[in-house]
């Protein structure tokens, strides 16, 4: 969930290292630091809970001219409350060790009590604090060899890490250690970076390379040096091929916003190479890969609004492909039984490619010889590099914590795969045809939604006021309801809750009165007679209703306000009502006056369990 960055470098500390570090705030974080050191063995440190913005405040009252190599962290608490005393960098008790950590040292109290024994004092409630002060006890046992303590003291951490140790008799040197968690080095003109993030390097760097579990790195100036189990090793680098575009909030007041915007454009990064609308055709050679297989069962696993999106999958894949698909929350997978065999597909899906539970799974599956395939976003991320097959989504860079075009695309790719093996199976060639013909212009129906947003604002203000939602769907759209009751919780902080609307009458019912407004979502879903019962429910009981429906809609005056789209078939119409609805969660995000881009207490990748 935090962000790492640091530079051994030649030139003086400036307020790029600002800039570079506010690369990684878009993964979520509530507090930030730097350290720097010079040539004259001294150190500065400068901390800001909260956002880069306040830190750089605080650091132009520093002359960092003299200062040549830097570590930066942006922290979201695991240990300890949110105060400049657990802020990172943790250091030594000598003041020679700083260090950055990303993840969690589960024994840490054990390992803790160990070294207070020794007489050791701690300043802080954080897990990294003891992992410094336990390399500081490392090197004095190990003669001051700063190898060696790293090796013995990764040994006695369990759980996961990644570090980089910045010692002050040592300007011109880094050191780390990776396990689980994602690091990089970025390499370029004799300059050499660390991050968490190898997007962070975008214009800074012209390759990368990926450090690999169990692998620690040791920079020396332009150098560098990378060992495996205490083995040296080369690792490969890559080139970095995007762009910083996405970085950039162009005509747009926030990011949230743009990502929005951006839909009706990404989502034909999805069809591109994978559908020839002309011939209606879907070609592929992953898929070919796949289809010849033979799997007879899926197995499913992620979290957050990716396991919303799962959801949506399994019904597009038992409708259209005839294949039985289990859905598994990440986090449960890891302790539930395993049926893993050669007719089993296992797949994974994550927009950054590092969440830390869906990762560990990915890995157990791997170890009991199952075949895995993954869908993210992220094309250097840890389940990129672990998966036997891998579809990327091409959505850019998504910056805003509150994920909204990975979502989509993760769910367009899905419809690409139903169909593919759909018509392989028994999906009929005219229900195919007239699915892929609609695929081919539903970018621009949600250009029409996006034209709407007006509309959507007016009503979400209108709602600002209240604190507790229902959403209601059925079938195709109940994960819709799902996912944008999270948003809601996500950018608001109100309460919401999702349920099948044939649901309500089996307790929540209970709750409906004027104070709790009911969004309903109603397409031209067979289901729509059915879904209006249970309106006459709610409006026995006072209850507010916001209606999502299409513009042709002959019943819009049963409902106190509607929200409406332009129809599609009722597969897809869930690819239109997800657009709404963000909107309807965005305005009313802006109207209450919370930060759209960076709610509290939330990351963009979760990388702790």
């Amino acid at each position: 969930m935090c962000g790492i960055f640091g530079y051994v470098w030649n030139k003086k500390a400036s307020s790029e290292i600002l800039n570079w570090l506010q690369r990684l705030e878009y993964r979520g974080y509530d507090s930030a630091w730097i350290c720097v050191v010079n040539k004259k063995w001294e150190s500065t440190l400068i901390k800001s809970v909260w956002r880069i913005v306040d830190l750089r405040i605080r650091v132009s009252s520093f002359d960092l001219d003299g200062y040549s190599t830097w570590i930066g962290h942006t922290r979201w608490a695991t240990h300890g409350k949110v105060t400049e005393q657990n802020s990172h960098p943790h250091y030594s008790s000598d003041l020679r060790f700083y260090v950055v950590h990303n993840w969690i040292i589960e024994n840490y109290s054990t390992l803790k009590k160990h070294l207070e024994e020794k007489w050791y004092k701690f300043y802080s409630q954080t897990d990294t604090e003891v992992a410094v002060k336990l390399f500081e006890d490392e090197v004095k046992n190990h003669n001051w060899d700063k190898k060696e303590a790293l090796k013995s003291a990764i040994k006695k951490m369990e759980w996961a890490y990644a570090f980089v140790i910045l010692d002050k008799d040592a300007p011109d040197e880094l050191i780390g250690a990776k396990l689980w968690s994602p690091l990089v080095l970025g390499v370029w003109e004799n300059e050499i970076y660390v991050s968490s993030d190898y997007r962070s390097l975008i214009w800074i760097s012209k390759f990368y390379v990926t450090l690999e579990d169990w692998d620690t790195f040791f920079i020396k100036w332009t150098n560098y040096e990378i060992l495996n189990n205490w083995v040296e090793i080369v690792r490969n680098k890559d080139e970095i091929t995007e762009d910083d575009k996405n970085l950039e909030l162009g005509d747009f007041p926030n990011f949230m916003l743009k990502e929005v915007f951006e839909q009706k454009d990404v989502i034909k990064n999805v069809f591109a190479g994978k559908i020839d609308f002309e011939k209606k055709e879907i070609r592929n050679a992953m898929l070919d890969e796949l289809g010849e297989k033979n799997f007879e069962k899926i197995v499913i696993v992620a979290s957050g609004t990716s396991y919303h999106s799962w959801l949506m999958w399994k019904y597009y894949f038992e409708e259209l492909a005839w294949i039985e698909v289990d859905v598994v929350v990440s986090t449960e997978f890891k302790y539930k039984r395993k049926f893993v065999d050669d007719k089993t597909l296992f797949m994974f899906i994550s927009q950054s490619g590092e969440t830390a539970d869906t990762l560990e799974s990915l890995k157990i599956v791997k170890n009991q010889w199952g075949y895995t395939f993954w869908i993210v976003n992220v094309p250097g991320s840890s389940i990129a590099r672990m998966s036997d097959g891998w579809f990327f989504t091409h959505a850019w860079i998504e910056v805003g914590v509150a994920s909204t075009k990975a979502f989509v695309t993760q769910v367009a790719t899905l419809i690409v795969m139903a169909l593919y093996f759909g018509i392989k199976k028994w999906l009929d060639y005219v229900k195919y045809t007239e699915m892929v013909d609609e695929l081919a212009i539903i970018d621009k129906k949600i250009g029409k939604v996006l034209d709407n947003s007006s509309k959507i604002k007016k009503v979400a203000e209108k709602y600002a006021k209240y604190n507790n939602f229902f959403y209601l769907w059925r079938t195709y759209e109940l994960p819709i309801a799902m996912e944008w009751s999270l948003k809601l919780k996500e950018l608001t902080y109100k309460h919401s809750e999702a349920y099948s609307s044939w649901e309500l009458k089996h307790g929540p019912i209970a709750l409906i009165d004027e104070n709790l407004p009911t969004i309903v979502i109603n397409g031209n879903w067979p289901l729509y007679t059915k879904n209006l019962s249970s309106i006459e429910e709610i409006k026995a009981r006072s209850g507010k209703i916001i209606w999502v429906i299409t513009t042709e809609d002959q019943n819009k005056e049963k409902y106190d306000d509607i929200l409406e789209f332009e129809m599609s078939l009722p597969e897809f119409n869930p690819l239109l009502e997800v657009v709404v609805l963000q909107l309807f969660a965005y305005h009313m995000t802006i109207a209450i006056g919370n930060d759209v881009d960076k709610p509290r207490n939330l990351a963009k990748s979760v990388t702790v369990e």
